[in-house]
C-alpha cells in the first residue's frame, strides 16, 4: 500500500507539478522568503475554463492595503512574475496570470489578495490594464 501511495504521489509530482517547477525556482531567487507554489491548467471540474497559471507567494506586504506605496510594489511583483513565467514556459498556452499574494502577520488572520492578468491581450501587443483583484480574501 505504501509503495503505491508513493508511486501515485511521485507521478502526480512529475507530471503535474514538475513542468513549473524552474519557475517556481526563479521566484524564490527573485522574492526572497516568499515560498511560491506554481501550477497551472484548467479546471477538472469546469470544462471550458480558461487555461491558467496560478502562483501563490508570500508576501512582505499586506496585499489588501490600499496605500499608493504597496499598490505599487504589487503591480511591480505582478509584472516581474509575468516577466519570469514568459522567460520560463510557454506563456501561449495560458489565457490567464492568477497570482495569489498573502501576508502572515503573527497572532493575526491571514491577509490575501488574488490578482488576475489576461495573457491574450499582452501577447497580442495590445495596452494591458493593470491586474484586476479578483476577489478580496481579507479577514
Amino acid at each position: 500500500l505504501a509503495i503505491v501511495a508513493t508511486s501515485i504521489l511521485w507521478v502526480y509530482w512529475d507530471m503535474h507539478l514538475m513542468p513549473f517547477m524552474p519557475l517556481q525556482e526563479k521566484l524564490a531567487a527573485a522574492f526572497e522568503n516568499s515560498s511560491p507554489r506554481v501550477d497551472g491548467g484548467q479546471r477538472k471540474i469546469h470544462k471550458g475554463t480558461p487555461m491558467t497559471l496560478r502562483v501563490v507567494m508570500r508576501a512582505p506586504f499586506d496585499p489588501t492595503s490600499t496605500d499608493p506605496l504597496v499598490l505599487e510594489q504589487i503591480e511591480e511583483r505582478l509584472n516581474k512574475t509575468q516577466r519570469l513565467a514568459a522567460e520560463t514556459l510557454p506563456l501561449d498556452t495560458f489565457e490567464l496570470l492568477e497570482v495569489h499574494l498573502f501576508h502572515e502577520n503573527k497572532e493575526q488572520a491571514l491577509q490575501q489578495k488574488t490578482f488576475l492578468k489576461d495573457l491574450k491581450t499582452s501577447a497580442n501587443g495590445q495596452a494591458q490594464p493593470p491586474a484586476t483583484p479578483a476577489v478580496d480574501d481579507a479577514e
